[in-house]
């Protein structure tokens, strides 16, 4: 069957309300924790709608652990897992990476082919593997796969050259089960990674953690047993807002507030959008956004290299150049071809994109290259002119639940093709 595509109409203000979904890098790394615990766990608010999550769902019972799903709440338990039988298409997300942490926990042995994701320049895994060596793991990173073993682990200081998130999350996963005391320092203690300690500690772990630091003491077992629930999608948070600002709408976002985006809010406010929050919703005015602005990415708390294709469409409708600095994913730019094709105004130099804005955008065929990526030529095909078809849906399906219809309820012209 041929992937779908979507067609928009462009030139429709937003206006109304949207709920978000959960967020999809806090649901990976907790259902992944959550399959270490004897008792069942339950998680609320997964974003099982997700191509991503569906596959780590998959992923988890074909390897002999017990999930499942009822509405958006997904229960979770070890049961037998882990079985040495990792399916082939794990390589197709990048958080099959965490079986590595968690079979390692186990005192057992795996092997997973390269992990996949989405293709936004040079994305190394070394960290996952010098974290999980230093607890007393036996891995290896071959031309096809990654090889690991373990006989039991050891708390042991780590220190990341750089705050990775996922290797943070392997390194708390399989510390949690490790005999003794652990440091990690220069961890990324983002929003996802807080709230998967949360999850270990409610799962019986000992863990404490503050900016840039995790300490961990080692647990015989995870004794599981905890209801918890994922926050919402954060990410898909900007991406409403940034489409208020670009179709001067209004919007309200239910069950939001800004402690997780201070700095995205900061970036979105310089343009001119409005943002208040009133018991627990956010209320959003696009109508004065119309000021450029210069963005550098970086670690929490610094704007998310996740976010940089949703703020270069944004600034596609702001008055005067703007310029957008990725300090992590340096080459993160393959969707700025797809932009160009709709008369974008748009020079990259290095890890630096020159976004000019106010020039005349017209609807075109265009492909969505990764999650972030494709999202953004689909905010650019919202306020293109006539009409614009987006193939490739599949990516953009992987992080955002719902989508077509959510913008539909807002006042977009968009459907599938």
């Amino acid at each position: 069957m041929n992937d779908p595509s979507i067609r928009i109409e462009g030139g429709y203000s937003l206006n109304g309300e949207v709920l978000l979904s959960g967020a999809k890098n806090a649901a990976l790394p907790l259902l992944a924790a959550a399959c270490l615990g004897k008792e069942p766990t339950f998680l609320e608010n997964v974003p099982v709608g997700l191509n991503d999550v569906k596959l780590m769902i998959n992923l988890l019972n074909d390897m002999g652990a017990s999930v499942e799903v009822n509405g958006t709440t997904a229960q979770c338990c070890r049961a037998n897992f882990p079985r040495n039988n990792v399916p082939s298409d794990a390589h197709k997300i990048r958080s099959s990476l965490l079986l590595l942490g968690m079979v390692a926990g186990l005192k057992g042995e795996i092997f997973i082919p390269q992990p996949g994701g989405c293709q936004i320049g040079d994305r190394k895994h070394d960290l996952h593997l010098v974290g999980l060596q230093a607890l007393g793991a036996q891995a290896e990173d071959q031309p096809v796969g990654i090889y690991l073993r373990s006989k039991g682990l050891s708390g042991s200081p780590i220190d990341f050259y750089l705050p990775t998130t996922s290797g943070s999350e392997n390194v708390m996963i399989a510390a949690s089960l490790a005999e003794g005391y652990t440091i990690l320092r220069n961890a990324n203690t983002r929003p996802e990674v807080v709230q998967l300690g949360h999850l270990l500690q409610c799962m019986g772990a000992n863990i404490k953690m503050q900016s840039r630091i995790v300490e961990i003491e080692g647990v015989k077992e995870l004794r599981g047993g905890a209801h918890f629930t994922v926050m919402p999608g954060w990410d898909e948070a900007v991406t409403y807002i940034a489409a208020a600002g670009m179709t001067r709408g209004e919007i309200v976002i239910r069950n939001l507030n800004l402690d997780s985006i201070k700095e995205d809010a900061r970036y979105l406010r310089e343009t001119g959008i409005e943002l208040f929050s009133w018991q627990n919703d956010l209320y959003v005015s696009g109508k004065n956004a119309k000021n450029p602005f210069d963005l550098f990415t970086g670690p929490y708390p610094a704007v998310n290299s996740d976010m940089q294709p949703i703020f270069t469409a944004l600034a596609l409708t702001l008055n005067g150049a703007s310029t957008i600095t990725d300090l992590r994913f340096t080459e993160r730019f393959q969707y700025i071809d797809e932009i160009k094709k709709f008369g974008a105004d748009i020079e990259v130099f290095g890890n630096t994109a020159i976004v000019r804005g106010g020039t005349k955008l017209v609807g075109t065929q265009v492909s969505a290259t990764d999650i972030r990526g494709g999202i953004s030529v689909v905010l650019t095909g919202l306020v293109a002119e006539g009409v614009t078809i987006v193939d490739n849906l599949y990516q953009i399906e992987r992080g955002y639940e719902c989508f077509i219809d959510k913008f539909t309820r807002l006042g977009a012209r968009i459907e599938y093709n």
